[in-house]
C-alpha cells in the first residue's frame, strides 16, 4: 500500500498534525509533501487533489482522503488500538474528537497554531473560556482513567488534542496540574517533537496568523 500525505507548513497547520501524529502511531509507513499556505498557486494547487480545497490529503495507491477524522478513521480500519478498546471508552474517544473537530472555536481562532510562538499577549474572554472547557475536559477524562493518556494507552483522541496542548504552551494558558502534566506528554512525544523540529526549522511564514494576539 502506498501512502502519500499531503499537509501544510508544520508550523501553522493543526488539521495537519493530527493524521501525521495518527499514521506515525499506525506505523503505516508513508510520505510527507508540504503545501506552502498563502501563497501564488497554493488554492490551485489545493483543489487539484481534492474539492475541499484544504489539507489535510491522503493519497492511498492514487485515491484520495480528505480531512483529519477521515484520514484518521481509515488508519484505524488498518491498524487496531487507534481507538480504546474498551467499548464505552471508544465511543466516549469518538465523541471528544467530534468536539475538537467542530468546537472550542474562539480558541482555535484567537490562539491559532504557532509553534514558534511564545506570548503572555491577554486573550478575549470568549477564548480563555474555551480553554478553561478544555482543561476541565481533560482533567474529567485523566482522573477516570490511568493516563498518562486521556483514555489510559495513546488513541486518536490525543493526536486530536495535541495541537490544542501546544496553544497553551505558545499562549501561557492557565492549566491544572493534572493537564499541565498531560501536555508535558503530548509535546514530549518523539513523533511530535520530530513535527515541531520541522516547524523551527521552516522559513515558510503566515504574516495574518504571526499578528494574531501577538
Amino acid at each position: 500500500m502506498s501512502l502519500k500525505l499531503y499537509i501544510g507548513n508544520y508550523n501553522y497547520s493543526s488539521w495537519s498534525l493530527r493524521p501525521w501524529l495518527v499514521l506515525r502511531k499506525a506505523e503505516l509507513p508513508f510520505e510527507t509533501e508540504v503545501i506552502d499556505l498563502d501563497v501564488n498557486g497554493y488554492k490551485e494547487k489545493l483543489f487539484s487533489l481534492t474539492n475541499q480545497g484544504t489539507v489535510p490529503v491522503l493519497e492511498i495507491n492514487g485515491n484520495r482522503i480528505a480531512d483529519s477524522l477521515a484520514i484518521s478513521e481509515f488508519c484505524a480500519k488498518a491498524v487496531p488500538n487507534l481507538w480504546p478498546k474498551n467499548s464505552i471508552d471508544k465511543a466516549e474517544a469518538k465523541r471528544v474528537v467530534k468536539l475538537m473537530h467542530t468546537g472550542f472555536k474562539s480558541l482555535r481562532t484567537e490562539a491559532p497554531m504557532n509553534l514558534r510562538r511564545r506570548t503572555t499577549s491577554k486573550l478575549p474572554k470568549k477564548c480563555l473560556d474555551d480553554a478553561h472547557a478544555m482543561i476541565e475536559l481533560w482533567d474529567d477524562l485523566l482522573s477516570r482513567h490511568n493516563g498518562p493518556f486521556l483514555f489510559n494507552d495513546w488513541s486518536i483522541a490525543d493526536a486530536f488534542y495535541t495541537p490544542a496542548a501546544t496553544r497553551f504552551a505558545s499562549y501561557n494558558l492557565p492549566r491544572s496540574e493534572r493537564s499541565d502534566t498531560y501536555i508535558s506528554e503530548l509535546m514530549s512525544d518523539v513523533d511530535f517533537q520530530e513535527w515541531e523540529g520541522e516547524a523551527f526549522i521552516e522559513t515558510h511564514i503566515l504574516t495574518d496568523t504571526d499578528i494574531v494576539n501577538l
